[in-house]
């Protein structure tokens, strides 16, 4: 039987995708990454977007300015279908480590991913990284595509990183979900079992800001009423793989160049 098993596992060869490299990862035809704003967009047409749009109030003027927050968006792409000054690109690194740099304001130049902040904070993290995901209420779209990273043909462990089943092995909790008033006790009880340090990773519109079911009487709207502020924050709706991996290795300070030859 073992030997069965291991000249099964050479006729197979090596299935783990190649994702990170520098060249990113291979994206489908319908990916939709981070949103550009056409510098000329007026308020009238950023409202007229507004209407197509399902999401609560992610596109506004803030301060004169047409913006779109990426905390609230779903990716849905209904703003770009009525207004060609709106645009998602296929940038797919999402994630920031302060909930303002969600905001994609109209005319912004070149982007460049944010380095984490806490990166001296985090450094013991770099090859050790246990997450204890949460589902706070969500669909389940967020949990699938975070989950996917455990298969083999991501191969979460590779980096050190893994999902514990106890918040007392962990070092970040993995919100996915909007908070719903019945999963509160239990969020707070899994942040509260933790060790010193802990961080918070809120993954996905819902667990930012409520997403679709922001304002509803029955959810918190995301992390914040329960948990100390995110760490970490990973839009979509929900965030792909790539988006959900490299942000993690973001975290703790490592770069997608080291993975070059994996």
């Amino acid at each position: 039987m073992i030997l069965k098993s291991i000249l099964a596992r050479f006729k197979q060869g090596y299935r783990t995708g190649t994702f990170p490299t520098k060249t990113g990862p291979k994206l489908p035809p319908a990916f939709k990454g981070r949103p550009k704003l056409d510098a000329s967009l007026t308020a009238g047409e950023l409202a007229k977007a507004a209407e197509a749009c399902p999401c609560s109030g992610c596109l506004a003027m803030r301060d004169g300015v047409a913006s779109l927050d990426m905390g609230r968006c779903t990716f849905c792409g209904r703003c770009a279908e009525v207004c060609s000054k709106i645009q998602f690109t296929k940038e797919y690194r999402l994630a920031v480590f302060d909930r303002k740099d969600l905001i994609v304001k109209a005319g912004e130049g070149e982007y460049t991913p944010p380095a984490n902040p806490k990166a001296g904070e985090v450094k013991f993290l770099k090859r050790s990284f246990q997450l204890r995901e949460v589902s706070a209420g969500g669909c389940g779209a967020c949990e699938l595509d975070f989950n996917v990273l455990g298969t083999l043909a991501w191969d979460l462990g590779r980096f050190g990183m893994k999902v514990v089943a106890s918040p007392r092995h962990a070092d970040a909790v993995y919100v996915t979900g909007p908070v719903s008033k019945n999963m509160a006790l239990a969020l707070e009880k899994t942040h509260a079992a933790m060790a010193e340090p802990k961080f918070v990773i809120a993954a996905g519109a819902c667990a930012i800001s409520g997403g679709l079911y922001a304002g509803s009487e029955d959810v918190e709207d995301g992390t914040a009423k329960t948990l100390p502020e995110p760490d970490l924050f990973i839009p979509g709706c929900p965030p792909h793989p790539s988006t959900a991996l490299e942000a993690l290795l973001r975290f703790v300070g490592r770069s997608s160049c080291e993975f070059e030859q994996i």
